[in-house]
């Protein structure tokens, strides 16, 4: 049984490395045989040396010696061999980088008893290295709030401030403390907004009897006079004097002010200087077309430890401001009826209105600030209103426009439609299809992107459907044309585990992207495309 065993193991060993498997035997063949050819030579004489005239034979020592050193070569071999299957591992894995641990030094200390004592002599050091860091940022705390009551009256700290802050915040969860900094997450779940009603309006004609019994506003206001108001309006630029109009800078409760901002209260910026107040961030509104931005904040009176900061920006049109507002917006929170649409998170309130994309940013997750910054974003939203008295289009219908709510209202409603969204460019990585409206839906598990994109006419929409076919074609898609009731064309494109399904009808392409599976995509392609009329009205574009 061991000698069958033994043969199985040397044969698995000669399959796997034939070759070291044969010199291994050969080194084996030589250490075996030299002492066998060392006698057989000794008997031939072999060794026999000329000294003079006369032949001898060496000393028998001598040749013991010369047959050790003859065999010394493959046992030199095998002992290699043998060091090259079994080696110090950790003797190629030294990080020069890495702390070694008390135990990991074990082989210092002479028993375990040894070890566990400096296990705790570390852990001691480490208690109190995490004592010193929490203290010290708590001495940094207090400096940081001393620094933001400081913001209100320097532009360039203010300025500096939040990204500063986010970088502590950081530090206290890393170290688990709860320091007073309480910073803003766009991604934090929607806080919860208190039934505030809204405030009393300006009108002396307005019924006394539909307000509430406890109105929210109180009959004493601060903020600027109207004379302070035209007096800093005046010193802005008249490209964006109608957009700091808007800020809330007068009739404020008595428990809020507006802050300074050196000497002024309000700050203005076109596309060229956005950079100077959102440093970082300007790119990404100039993506969209960004024309001014005002800006202004208001505090608790006597506390300027936290405050709300107002933005309105200025976009070209209404789908910029639509396309920054929902590149923005968190996929969890639930609309806000205020402007076009909006929604509140870690006591902000964000929305948009027409052209207008607005930010009222809070510094803490507060329901006082949450509560009041809905309110100021009714009254933002009121100022950005268009002019129901301005005159309406032409009465010709080739010629009315599109709005974001008609487009997202003729996607479908069914297979669990979720996320509206707008797309201004790049979609679908496409350089050549943009503002894009779209929505995600889902059935039995498979997901895709159903999509609407009317243009001016249906030449235009034409040349769009062809690139998008030629590029899919050029990343080895594989197209197949397909007929379907109230389609001009249909084409479904396969590559990479992903199907497209594309439609033209009329000046519209749309139809269903990603899909994982094909035939569910085509059929909501196929009812998508039957539910549209011929024609769908631009998409509105300026003021």
């Amino acid at each position: 049984m061991n000698s069958t065993a033994t043969a199985a193991r040397l044969r698995d060993y000669f399959l796997s490395d034939p070759l070291m498997a044969t010199a291994v035997a050969a080194a084996l063949f030589a250490l075996a045989t030299t002492p066998l050819a060392f006698a057989i030579l000794g008997r031939l004489s072999w060794f026999k040396a000329r000294r003079g005239r006369v032949m001898q034979r060496p000393e028998f020592s001598s040749i013991v010696c010369a047959m050790l050193l003859v065999m010394g070569i493959p046992a030199i071999f095998m002992a290699l061999v043998v060091k090259s299957q079994h080696f110090d591992e950790d003797r190629y894995e030294f990080d020069p980088n890495k702390t070694w641990s008390v135990l990991e030094q074990g082989r210092g200390y002479n028993n375990l008893k040894e070890a566990d004592a400096a296990v705790k002599r570390e852990a001691t050091r480490l208690a109190e290295v995490r004592k010193n860091l929490v203290d010290s940022v708590k001495k940094l705390d207090e400096s940081m709030l001393a620094l933001r009551a400081v913001a209100g009256t320097s532009p360039a700290v203010a300025q500096a401030i939040p990204s500063v802050l986010q970088r502590l915040a950081k530090i206290h969860e890393s170290i688990g403390l709860d320091g007073p900094q309480q910073l803003m997450d766009f991604t934090a779940p929607p806080v919860a907004i208190a039934a505030v009603p809204a405030s009393a309006p300006t009108s002396p004609s307005a019924p006394v009897a539909a307000l509430t019994p406890a109105p929210v506003v109180p009959a004493i206001v601060t903020g600027l006079t109207q004379a302070q108001v035209e007096a800093e309006l005046a010193a802005v630029p008249e490209p964006q004097r109608p957009l700091a109009a808007m800020l809330p800078l007068s009739d404020l409760p008595a428990e809020w002010t507006v802050g300074k901002l050196g000497d002024k209260h309000l700050e203005s910026f076109n596309a060229d200087n956005l950079f100077e107040k959102i440093d970082g961030r300007a790119e990404s509104f100039l993506q969209y077309d960004v024309k001014g931005m005002a800006y202004a904040n208001l505090h608790p009176t006597g506390d300027e430890s936290n405050e709300l900061q107002v933005y309105i920006f200025e976009m070209s049109d209404s789908l910029k401001a639509l396309g920054k507002y929902g590149s923005e917006k968190p996929d969890d929170v639930k609309p806000l009826a205020i402007g076009s649409e909006g929604y509140t998170a870690a006591g902000s309130t964000l929305f948009y209105s027409g052209r207008y994309y607005t930010q009222i940013v809070s510094t803490t997750d507060d329901p006082k600030f949450s509560a009041f910054a809905v309110e100021l974003a009714k009254r933002i939203a009121e100022k950005q209103k268009p002019d129901a008295s301005a005159p309406s289009p032409s009465g010709d219908p080739s010629k009315s426009k599109s709005t974001p709510d008609s487009l997202f209202a003729l996607l479908p409603s069914g297979s669990g439609r979720a996320t509206p969204k707008y797309a201004a460019q790049d979609v679908f990585g496409y350089s050549f299809l943009s503002d894009v409206f779209m929505a995600d839906y889902e059935e039995s598990g498979v997901t895709w992107q159903g999509f609407l994109r009317p243009y001016r006419d249906a030449k235009e929409a034409l040349a769009v459907f062809e690139k998008y076919v030629e590029s899919a074609k050029r990343d080895e898609a594989e197209i197949k044309t397909i007929e379907a009731e109230g389609a001009d064309r249909m084409v479904v494109s396969s590559n990479i585990g992903l199907v497209d399904v594309l439609f033209l009808k009329g000046n519209v392409i749309g139809g269903a992207n990603g899909a994982t599976d094909a035939k569910p995509a085509e059929t909501f392609a196929r009812a998508f495309v039957k539910s549209l009329p011929q024609t769908v009205p631009a998409i509105e574009s300026g003021p």
